[in-house]
């Protein structure tokens, strides 16, 4: 049961996906319910500093390699962490193999 005034508890969430009318998709939801469609976002603590570096940094022509140095930046600029590790960050992407299959990949560290 909810009451008015109190915040629910929740998580918010970034999901990707492809379909055959619009191609790749980025959506974000909140705690409350609401849901946005993004070209590129970022959720979660230290957010605004990673928006701002989204800003400057992101521009949906450059490569996938490219726009995963933006996100390894942010992530940089935003953790809590002085030393970050490889256990502490996971990529992917989400490509389109050329028999026209949707693959996720996750990068390693190697």
């Amino acid at each position: 049961t909810q009451y008015g005034g109190l915040r629910p508890f929740g998580t918010a969430f970034l999901f990707a996906g492809w379909d055959s009318h619009f191609g790749f998709q980025l959506y974000q939801t909140d705690p409350s319910g609401n849901y946005s469609g993004w070209k590129a976002t970022v959720i979660g603590q230290n957010n605004q500093a990673g928006k701002s570096i989204l800003k400057t940094d992101y521009k949906p022509e450059n490569s996938v390699e490219q726009n995963l140095k933006v996100a390894v930046k942010i992530l940089l600029k935003t953790m809590d962490s002085a030393t970050p590790t490889p256990e502490r960050i996971e990529l992917s992407t989400l490509k389109k193999n050329t028999d026209g299959t949707i693959v996720h990949y996750t990068l390693s560290d190697a």
